[in-house]
């Protein structure tokens, strides 16, 4: 990537006598057994870590074009930032970015862990979008030029480039290793962690949703992403040093975002597939970003996801067993039971004034959209209880009331035929599917046609 912002990064052969010291001091209390706990505060943690534990945006927009030959990158910065928006609560963009990574100050550094291992790979417009969201903060004043955005394969391959996060004049660091070799890395058990999580105030976790063929892995989303922070990087299998590796404190203590890129995924297979179709969504493909400060919960509704579709073609579900054994101690990553979860799924083109349904309990886009004389509506209930969808139409009038009975603890589905209440076609146009449950609501945009 020569001409690019992988040469702007630290030199390792130029270690200030400051950082020298600190990379030998925790190497050689790690070598002495010294505990994870002191050699991250030895290392000046800056962040909280997982400031919203069990909270999680589901956003799906079909506008973000996953299932186009070119993505969109402006919609995909909207639909991420508004995400953001809803998971801290904040009303605007700045406020929330800066809400998750408590302390910041004009000097504060930020690494960005992606994924680009296979086809199937971390998109730069979701890398950009978090990006993008940073140079917000601090008033528009933030220097983008302290975060570097990296992983161990060729970025530039895959689209990343220092024109394309440039932002307020300053371009982000795009690194094409993870520094797997030198003094870049400090012994931590069995690995070594990368100088950028260790030198960093902050973490943010950027992977792609992909399934693994890896009979313990089963899936690859949030926590398996830091196997490309370390070395050795051959820990494929080794689900109690995945989770050590995240308990170390420069990651679980200092990653304030994590935002699983969905737009394109796979299901089936290991992590060099290329995009699958989905037939759980319209457009064949996601089109969806899981936006947490939680990797667990993350990690859920990846998993989730992912049997989902999985259960559509007949096939067994990925149990995935660490994403509970991740929550205990003594790791203490995140939230796994979803009863403890707040899950907000977000569809920019939705019914305005939807409530958050109890935990776990969504509509999911219906299949197909749009469609000419039925659709199905999937939904998925937190717990057992009565549910109910409502047809509006586009000024709000019931059209029809579908279900209404009592339904199972997971995902149920009714099916429209395009009828109203009394077995009439209803003429084409715009309509909106709202789940009711529990005195809650939830709502998806429907197109109908003739």
């Amino acid at each position: 990537m020569a001409g690019s912002s992988d040469d702007r990064r630290p030199d390792l052969g130029r270690t200030d006598r400051r950082t020298f010291l600190k990379l030998s001091a925790l190497g050689g209390l790690a070598a002495g057994g010294v505990g994870l706990a002191d050699m991250g505060a030895l290392a000046g943690i800056r962040g909280r870590g997982n400031g919203l534990p069990g909270r999680v945006v589901i956003a799906h927009d079909p506008t973000m074009n996953g299932h186009q030959s070119t993505i969109d990158k402006d919609r995909v910065e909207q639909v991420l930032h508004g995400a953001v928006r809803l998971l801290t609560g904040m009303g605007g963009t700045a406020e929330a970015f800066e809400s998750l990574f408590p302390g910041l100050t004009a000097t504060s550094t930020f690494a960005v862990k992606v994924n680009c291992i296979g086809t199937t790979c971390t998109r730069w417009e979701v890398a950009r979008a978090v990006v993008s969201g940073l140079a917000l903060m601090r008033g528009g004043t933030y220097d983008i030029g302290q975060v570097t955005v990296y992983d161990n394969h060729n970025l530039g391959y895959y689209g990343y480039s220092a024109a394309e996060f440039t932002f307020g004049g300053h371009a982000a660091v795009i690194s094409s290793t993870n520094n797997a070799s030198g003094s870049g890395y400090y012994v931590t058990g069995s690995h070594q962690l990368s100088r950028y999580l260790l030198e960093c105030d902050y973490v943010i976790d950027v992977p792609a949703l992909k399934s693994h063929s890896d009979g313990n892995n089963q899936i690859t989303v949030a926590l398996k992403n830091h196997y490309g922070s370390c070395s050795p990087s051959s820990l494929c299998g080794n689900i109690p040093g995945m989770l050590t590796l995240n308990a170390d404190p420069n990651v679980k203590d200092k990653t304030g975002l994590v935002v699983t890129d969905a737009l394109r995924a796979t299901w089936t297979g290991g992590p060099g597939e290329a995009p699958q179709l989905w037939s759980t969504y319209t457009e064949q493909t996601p089109n969806t970003l899981l936006v947490a400060t939680d990797p667990v919960t993350n990690e859920y509704w990846a998993r989730d996801m992912i049997n989902a579709e999985r259960e559509a073609h007949s096939m067994s579900p990925k149990p995935c067993p660490w994403v509970e054994t991740a929550s205990g101690a003594p790791y203490s990553l995140g939230v796994s039971d979803p009863a403890q979860m707040t899950v907000l799924p977000y569809d920019p083109s939705g019914v305005p004034g939807d409530t958050p349904l109890v935990a776990g309990s969504f509509l999911a886009p219906n299949v197909p959209n749009p469609f000419r004389s039925e659709t199905t509506l999937r939904f998925r209930l937190g717990r057992a209880a009565r549910a109910r969808i409502l047809i509006l139409d586009a000024r709000g009038r019931v059209v029809r009331r579908l279900g209404g009975d009592d339904y199972p603890e997971g995902y149920s589905q009714l099916v429209w035929d395009g009828r109203n209440g009394d077995g009439r076609p209803a003429p084409a146009g715009v309509y909106f599917a709202r789940l009711e449950s529990e005195g809650r609501a939830h709502g998806r945009r429907l197109v109908l046609t003739r």
